[in-house]
């Protein structure tokens, strides 16, 4: 079994979070993997292959991620109806706005739904996107876009904002940005903001993947 994707990821890894460099590590190591399989004529599908267990695991990584949910859930259930109404909201706004950008962009209408689910993980926006009859790939790239952006910048926009609350911080990043903007307040050790987020991306996904679907049906 070849295994250059998955030694050559996580080697890259593990040297950009030694070094601690301000760049984002995720960014650091997409540019300088498609540098490699640029420079050594590298095949991207049989890197994908050899890598695909780190896509796999992107799932469990989520699920672990749920502990402080558990341990923090009475803090999201005082307000349930607020707390659902915010993330319909927040999946309908993510929705119509990228299909209103895309559509202003001049893209295709299959190009546009394989869009739609970038504020979902990566496991359920592929699932989407390969039942929608999207491209992948593309789906793929949006989802990583949305998530590190959300990463990188979304406390800093709450901060501008002057929104302090926890709870309101993880759900805005959750909704939004997924496993990645639930990765940013795990990073800053928030356990009221880890648990709100992963409620978010859960319910974010389980919403996305109802309306996206009926939407095409209404196409």
């Amino acid at each position: 079994m070849n295994l250059f994707g998955l030694i050559i990821t996580i080697a890259l890894f593990f040297i950009f979070k030694r070094f601690k460099l301000k760049i984002p590590i995720i960014i650091s190591v997409g540019v300088l993997i498609i540098l490699i399989l640029k420079i050594f004529d590298i095949d991207y599908i049989k890197y994908n292959e050899s890598a695909s267990i780190l896509s796999f695991l992107i799932a469990p990584a989520t699920i672990a991620l749920a502990y402080p949910m558990y341990k923090n859930y009475h803090i999201l259930l005082t307000n349930k109806r607020a707390l659902y109404l915010s993330l319909l909201t927040a999946t309908i706004t993510a929705i119509i706005s990228t299909y209103f950008c895309a559509k202003l962009f001049g893209a295709d209408f299959r190009i546009i739904m394989s869009m739609l689910p970038k504020s979902t993980t990566m496991p359920i926006a592929l699932e989407i996107s390969k039942g929608i009859n999207g491209y992948g790939e593309i789906t793929a790239v949006v989802v990583a876009l949305t998530g590190v952006f959300g990463g990188v910048f979304g406390h800093r926009i709450l901060k501008y904002l002057k929104i302090k609350n926890d709870v309101v911080i993880g759900l805005a990043l959750g909704s939004a940005s997924h496993v990645i903007g639930t990765a940013a307040c795990a990073d800053r050790k928030k356990d009221k903001q880890v648990a709100a987020s992963t409620i978010a991306l859960i319910i974010v996904g389980i919403l996305t993947t109802i309306i996206i679907p009926f939407l095409k049906k209404l196409y």
